[in-house]
């Protein structure tokens, strides 16, 4: 489709996307997370450049990583690029880096023990997939998806980057908002919460209802708790599309519904940047911020556009070469992503972009833990692509002190498919993080012809003592970092032991939508005995900063249960916010409640 817009369009298309997203978050951003009605109809806060916001700063290390490895790209590559120049502790961010640091691949890495699958991390960076794929949303979108699932997978944020993408790529070719919605919904899952909450308001929107009306129902229908819960943030940027007069009163309109507005405002900005190109957009919103491109101090270490324009050359450039790729080759079908299962990974023998033999790994709906005393299993299933048989076997170097299947012999047909199930029994160690050696090694002539292999990481779940309201105290193990408490109200004391292998300072979180009391070594270190934050985020959530001695360290928790659902309490260690390099409150790998 590139080869049907002329370079001048492609590139005033290109600079007007990223400058709208430059408007929108500059507008946005000091008003992030004001849940109340607004009435802004400029910037209120200007300094001499734009704010930074991770809205645009992932998309320059993803541009990186364009780059760096070219369209080929997968959600692989961009979680390597992800560990080593985005150090941001924020809600999913935090929890997915977290994951990837232990050695976990998307989209594992993505879902795994990630209360914030539904948020808006995702959503907002979604431009720059659509500009090197201008009019073909599904292409967009199956970019979009490698994406999302590196902190997303199994959410609606992976629902909202795929709409967001197919929209801006559609917007390369369309100015109509209603087609540029269609395109949006034509990738996402028609039943899921983010299609809902868009055709929600774009049938208010058709009544005749005015804004402030629609913006209530929105909030009555999809309302969250959590201000950056994707689908209302999305609704709230189709709102300011279909109630906008101009770009302008469009993004305005986007942010004074409040919530997430640094991303409504961004988002909005972009789609009506490359509706409009550069060269239409008002000059009173550019003028206070100029072409600058400042980047967040957390993201780091590569080599990002200074200005608007810088960035949009190197855009169109890979632009070109995503064309050239992809002309003639198959693209995936949206439905096909959405039926992967986050708690899998596929690997590809001898390498993804020469797939013979491919491996999937399904570690069940606990996903990757590994609970003491538990038996865990891992499906194992093995795809030969190739067009001659293989044959072999899997091997597994298991921790000291496990017991399980350490061999298990296959023959593929090529086309043909081999199932197995392994049953490990993990040892009760205090470690953090295991790691499984999986060997595949591949037979000829009744002789060894090569070994491949694979590192398996599972993380040790949490071992708690739980005393209920009846006084009788039970042992709970977690394979997150969520405690479920689900019997009768009354007051619940939990008891665990953190090991620590260094003395150190550390921040606790303790989130719950209930009271909390704490104790760290029998020393009082949080009350908050009132409804709790019921947010776990590593930067946002409740809990003390404390320091932790080297070896055992008791920890102590009550808290009040007032209702006959079940009460969800997170808890989770992470480092202080006074840290060296590389970034503050990520969250500690080598710390064990157990």
């Amino acid at each position: 489709m590139i080869d049907k817009i002329s370079p001048a369009t492609y590139k005033d298309k290109i600079y007007g996307g990223w400058m709208g997203k430059n408007i929108g978050g500059t507008l946005g951003g000091p008003l992030e997370g004001r849940k109340e009605l607004m009435s802004y109809d400029f910037y209120p806060r200007l300094g001499e450049l734009p704010l930074p916001s991770d809205d645009l700063d992932l998309q320059l290390v993803w541009l990186h990583a364009l780059e760096t490895y070219g369209p080929r790209l997968s959600a692989v590559e961009l979680a390597e690029q992800w560990k080593e120049h985005v150090f941001f502790p924020y809600d999913e961010y935090g929890y997915a880096l977290t994951n990837m640091r232990r050695g976990m691949s998307p989209p594992v890495s993505g879902w795994f023990s990630n209360p914030f699958t539904d948020c808006m991390g995702s959503p907002i960076r979604s431009e720059i997939w659509a500009m090197i794929a201008p009019g073909q949303p599904q292409l967009a979108a199956y970019y979009a998806y490698q994406d999302a699932i590196t902190d997303h997978a199994g959410g609606e944020g992976v629902y909202g980057e795929m709409f967001f993408a197919a929209m801006e790529s559609a917007a390369f070719v369309e100015d109509d908002p209603q087609r540029l919605l269609q395109a949006g919904l034509s990738v996402i899952p028609s039943e899921c919460r983010t299609a809902r909450a868009v055709k929600d308001t774009m049938r208010w929107h058709a009544e005749g209802l005015d804004w402030i009306t629609a913006r209530e129902k929105i909030i009555e229908t999809c309302g969250h708790i959590n201000f950056t819960d994707a689908p209302q943030n999305i609704a709230f940027t189709v709102l300011g599309l279909l109630y906008g007069e101009d770009f302008g009163d469009a993004i305005c309109k986007a942010v004074n519904c409040g919530y997430d507005t640094d991303c409504t405002g961004a988002t909005l900005g972009a789609i009506l940047g490359i509706v409009l190109g550069a060269a239409s957009l008002p000059k009173k919103w550019i003028a206070p911020i100029g072409d600058a491109i400042v980047v967040s101090p957390p993201v780091k270490g590569f080599p990002a556009p200074k200005t608007v324009a810088e960035l949009t050359e190197r855009t169109m450039r890979v632009g070109e070469e995503t064309a050239a790729f992809w002309k003639d080759k198959p693209i995936p079908e949206p439905s096909v992503l959405w039926r992967e299962k986050p708690f899998q990974n596929r690997f590809y023998l001898p390498s993804r972009l020469s797939p013979s033999l491919e491996v999937v790994v399904d570690y069940g709906k606990q996903g990757p833990a590994a609970l003491p005393g538990k038996k865990k299993e891992l499906a194992i299933t093995i795809t030969n692509h190739a067009s001659v048989r293989w044959s072999g076997s899997l091997r597994f170097d298991l921790p000291c002190g496990w017991q399980g299947d350490k061999e298990l012999a296959y023959a593929v047909d090529p086309g043909g498919s081999q199932h197995f199930v392994v049953g490990l029994l993990p040892a009760d160690d205090p470690q953090a993080t295991f790691r499984v050696n999986m060997e595949i090694t591949r037979d000829h002539n009744n002789a060894l012809w090569q070994t491949y292999r694979q590192l398996l990481v599972l993380a040790r779940g949490m071992r708690w003592f739980v005393e209920g309201p009846d006084g009788r105290s039970k042992e709970v193990l977690s394979a997150t970092n969520e405690i479920i408490l689900d019997g009768a109200p009354g007051l619940y004391r939990l008891t665990s032991t953190l090991l620590c292998p260094s003395a150190r300072e550390a921040r606790l979180i303790l989130s719950a939508a209930a009271p909390i009391r704490a104790w760290l070594n029998d020393e009082p270190v949080f009350d908050h005995w009132q409804p709790g934050n019921p947010i776990p985020a590593y930067h946002r959530g409740q809990g003390p900063f404390v320091q932790l001695k080297e070896g055992e360290n008791s920890v102590h928790i009550e808290t009040e249960k007032t209702l006959d659902k079940a009460l969800q309490l997170h808890v989770a260690c992470v480092a202080p916010r006074q840290v060296s390099e590389p970034g503050a409150l990520f969250g500690y790998l080598d710390v064990v409640f157990m």
